[in-house]
């Protein structure tokens, strides 16, 4: 999963790609727990999206945009639009589940 600057992520969104994001701390345990889940969603890549990460240690006013304390949070972006957004880790299926219903949104 690609790390990417708040810039990065809006000119991506900017191209109406469908995105992936976490938001992450580097001192937040679940946050690397979900780690090899995201990468293996990234690798099977069933809907055709690119992942990527946004490390709130270094861009913190991304907490701001999120609207959440809750790390990590992941997002799903499609057609220039906020489809999802997902609090916590809770397992693969869970995220998987939060992906499949956030693009039928």
């Amino acid at each position: 999963m690609e790390a990417w600057t708040p810039d990065e992520l809006k000119a991506h969104l900017d191209k109406g790609e469908r995105v992936f994001l976490k938001l992450w701390k580097r001192s937040c345990g679940i946050c690397k727990l979900s780690t090899p889940a995201t990468d293996k969603m990234e690798k099977e890549n069933e809907y055709q999206m690119t992942f990527a990460k946004i490390c709130i240690d270094d861009h913190p006013e991304m907490m701001e945009v999120a609207g959440t304390e809750v790390l990590p949070v992941f997002f799903v972006f499609d057609q220039k639009k906020k489809k999802g957004m997902f609090t916590g880790f809770k397992g693969i299926d869970k995220l998987q589940e939060f992906v499949t219903d956030s693009l039928k949104a």
